[in-house]
């Protein structure tokens, strides 16, 4: 007999599907159950939450982005903290209505002490909260300051994103004709 999961009723044989054999619906809700129950720590979610991201391509990731937007604020918070500092700007891009405390989150992740350009991640994901809202990320870096989140090379990054930020407005005014290159466009 189905067991009803409040969304739609689930078959026996779904609850034993392996996660990447699931649908993006299927996946989400069972990130979400996994983290409303506590069944996993925020470590054992990592390697889920990097499968579910993988696969955003396109209508894929208007999907995906569709489906984190309908989760509980507590309940992103917990995704974007398990959230590694590489998929932190993936996971970030998806949300339409970031709150400050979501991207005090997002930008005050640790980097891989394998990392070679530590700089580099962290301004990816100050870029993507930048590109939610300028003054999101102003913000989020007092939240994160004031609570302790930023960790020891987030003062060092922070200072140089903004040195960057202004270099590219002088830039725009001295070349107002002239585009930075997209994504995968080349220079």
């Amino acid at each position: 007999m189905a067991k009803a999961t409040g969304r739609r009723q689930t078959k026996w044989y779904e609850k034993y599907l392996p996660f990447v054999a699931k649908s993006p619906e299927m996946q989400v809700e069972w990130l979400e159950q996994v983290v409303r129950k506590g069944s996993l720590s925020l470590a054992e979610v990592t390697p889920y939450l990097r499968l579910l991201l993988a696969a955003e391509e396109g209508e894929a990731k208007a999907q995906l982005a569709e489906l984190v937007n309908g989760l509980a604020p507590a309940t992103v918070d917990q995704l974007l903290a398990a959230a590694d500092a590489h998929d932190t700007p993936r996971l970030f891009s998806l949300l339409t209505a970031p709150t400050v405390g979501q991207a005090a989150i997002a930008i005050s992740k640790v980097v891989p002490p394998y990392e070679k350009d530590p700089a580099l991640l962290l301004h990816r994901i100050f870029q993507a909260v930048q590109g939610k809202s300028p003054t999101l990320l102003a913000e989020a870096a007092d939240l994160a300051r004031k609570n302790g989140m930023a960790g020891r090379s987030f003062e060092e990054a922070y200072a140089r994103f903004l040195e960057i930020l202004e270099d590219e407005r002088l830039l725009s005014t001295l070349y107002p004709k002239a585009r930075v290159p997209g994504e995968g466009e080349p220079f």
